[in-house]
């Protein structure tokens, strides 16, 4: 049986954690810094310490703790015996007693060992920095809720992702129309020349992510993309010291679906650029086939934190590599009201300057000018609202798309029927 884990300073002691910026590991206690090869080698002589001393090492299932049932429901901490909440999914655990990380090798087996690893590049304290320059500058966020420090939690995790590769072959067909138009002194005219389109091609992506766990919210988790994989490294359970991870509970075959929309979401796109000519243009069907299709199993690094107010949990997701954040903030409705209202009217004041000089103040002018100033007071609120929240799902695989892959394939235009529109001119005052 596999033994729970967790590097040991040999300085002091103390945990060792993996740093991204340095790739060593680190004692935040001392300050030392080891390769993860020394850290290892320490390790290995701790144990050949031990057994000299005939001191056993405790083994992962004497630290499970199961329920009646049999079902994984926490484990012992190694150091202080603690019990650290996990299941059956949990493959790196904290202490929250001692603050003891524990790395658990057992969770790593068989099907369930990572192909790649992409270590973490952005620390603790950049991570909470992003949450406050997230807050900065957002004209509807309650004063209140950045008053003090509202981070319950901010926790370093690999989540698991399945990663899909493929070529995509097919074709896309669609109804086209050719319109011209044209009038006389009675009438307006508009000929529609309707057509049936096909387009075909080929393409290759690589690497789309689909999160792999099914406690963590699929949308954040697409937000937060893209990852840069030239950086991925071959799983080393070391990388997870001083962070928390799951193992997937998603079934790569669960998780084809989403990968599939994805990529026929932008082969679609991608043939239908290059249907030219057109005035108006529907698709009408697809068939799309997939070859050279597989899915790889990786742990992707994503800082969570947990912000609660007025008794609502809004969570934040940082891409552990890139920084980027995403997250929802709460929006003040009074706030709202007022940069509404103040929008509107500084809208209508520069609208009336103008209609004064350029002498068009009438009253249905006056109407139509209210009116606008209402419609930009609205387009602002929107886009201020639209700065609270930045977690979208993402449907489409453009920036899995292999640049240079693209090959059109073959093409047919064929006309199906003419129609003519025939529409009465309205009538001008003062015309018989």
């Amino acid at each position: 049986m596999a033994d729970v884990m967790n590097f040991k300073c040999p300085c002091c002691g103390a945990a060792l954690n993996f740093s991204g910026k340095t790739g060593e590991m680190t004692c935040e206690y001392c300050g030392a810094s080891f390769t993860m090869e020394q850290a290892k080698e320490a390790q290995e002589a701790e144990k050949v310490d031990a057994a000299s001393s005939d001191m056993t090492w405790t083994t992962t299932e004497q630290l499970m703790i199961k329920d009646e049932s049999g079902q994984i429901k926490g484990y012992k901490c190694p150091s202080c015996a603690a019990e650290m909440v996990a299941d059956e999914n949990t493959a790196a655990t904290e202490c929250p007693y001692c603050g003891n990380q524990a790395i658990i090798p057992q969770a790593f087996d068989g099907i369930y060992k990572p192909e790649v690893v992409i270590p973490f590049s952005v620390d603790k304290s950049e991570a909470k920095g992003k949450l406050e320059e997230f807050t900065k500058g957002k004209k509807l966020l309650p004063k209140s809720f950045t008053e003090g420090n509202r981070i319950e939690d901010i926790t370093g995790l690999y989540v698991p992702f399945w990663l899909y590769s493929c070529h995509a072959s097919g074709e896309v067909s669609y109804d086209g129309v050719k319109s011209k138009k044209w009038s006389d002194a009675n009438y307006e005219y508009e000929k529609k020349d309707h057509y049936s389109i096909m387009r075909s091609g080929d393409m290759d992506f690589s690497r789309i992510p689909v999160n792999a766990a099914s406690q963590m919210d699929d949308a954040t988790m697409d937000s937060l993309e893209p990852f840069d994989y030239g950086k991925a490294v071959p799983f080393d359970a070391a990388y997870f010291s001083g962070y928390l991870a799951n193992r997937y509970d998603v079934e790569e075959k669960d998780a084809q679906p989403k990968a599939n929309g994805r990529v026929t979401q932008t082969f679609k796109e991608k043939i239908k650029d290059t249907v030219k000519g057109y005035t108006e243009v529907s698709e009408k069907s697809d068939a799309i086939q997939l070859s050279n299709a597989k899915a790889e199993y990786a742990m992707l690094p994503v800082w969570m934190m947990t912000t609660k107010y007025n008794d609502e949990k809004f969570t934040f997701g940082i891409n552990g590599q890139t920084g980027k954040l995403v997250g929802s903030l709460p929006i003040d409705k009074g706030l709202s009201k007022k940069y509404f209202i103040i929008s509107t009217l500084i809208s209508f004041v520069i609208l009336q300057v103008l209609l004064v000089l350029l002498g068009l103040v009438t009253a249905v002018i006056e109407v139509v000018a209210l009116i606008i100033a209402l419609i930009i007071g609205f387009i602002y609120l929107s886009y201020l609202k639209g700065q609270m929240n930045t977690i979208a799902v993402q449907t489409g695989a453009a920036n899995y798309f292999v640049d240079g892959s693209f090959k059109p394939g073959s093409t047919e235009d064929r006309f199906m029927f003419t129609k003519t529109e025939k529409r009465e001119k309205p009538k001008k005052e003062g015309d018989s």
